[in-house]
């Protein structure tokens, strides 16, 4: 169970300090939830059911510094994971986003990464949905990562370079 001010990552959502856990009374029915207060849209705030095992396991803490850099290691030797299918590679795309696994995030940032390279060279374009995919889950993995490492996300790439 996570605690008032844990820092978390939430799905797609990004990172989030939780606020507060709360008792809410919704109908008849009365709830506690995790507040969750997205770091980059303080703004915004987002309730997650504490006995919703479907949005609870979308929480997931922060990596520190020493899994990042086995991550980044360890995905170095991993093959790329292009599908052709465009219909196969959408849902298994999806289902990395989804996942939240930081490992296959930045499998499928590197695989979408030379594929555009590819399609460029040829003089092809890079297709829409794959570079909406590529754009989310950089977002995803390099907002942690900045944040976790307090570097800004625009300097994030080049950390995963020199730390390969």
């Amino acid at each position: 169970m996570y605690q008032v001010g844990d820092t978390i990552q939430y799905s797609s959502t990004g990172i989030c300090k939780i606020d507060a856990i709360e008792e809410k009374v919704l109908g008849k029915i009365k709830k506690s939830y995790y507040v969750l207060k997205p770091i980059s849209h303080s703004n915004s705030t987002v309730y997650v059911p504490v006995d919703n095992e479907a949005l609870t396991s979308k929480m997931r803490r922060i990596l520190n510094k020493d899994e990042i850099l086995e991550i980044i290691h360890s995905s170095s030797e991993s093959p790329d994971i292009w599908i052709e299918n465009d219909t196969e590679r959408r849902e298994k795309f999806t289902d990395i986003i989804h996942s939240g696994n930081r490992k296959d995030l930045l499998i499928l940032i590197r695989s979408l990464y030379l594929h555009k390279e590819h399609q460029q060279s040829n003089g092809r374009k890079f297709h829409i949905a794959d570079e909406r995919v590529f754009k989310e889950a950089e977002r995803i993995l390099y907002d942690e990562l900045s944040y976790t490492l307090e570097i800004p996300a625009d300097e994030v790439v080049k950390f995963i370079q020199e730390n390969i």
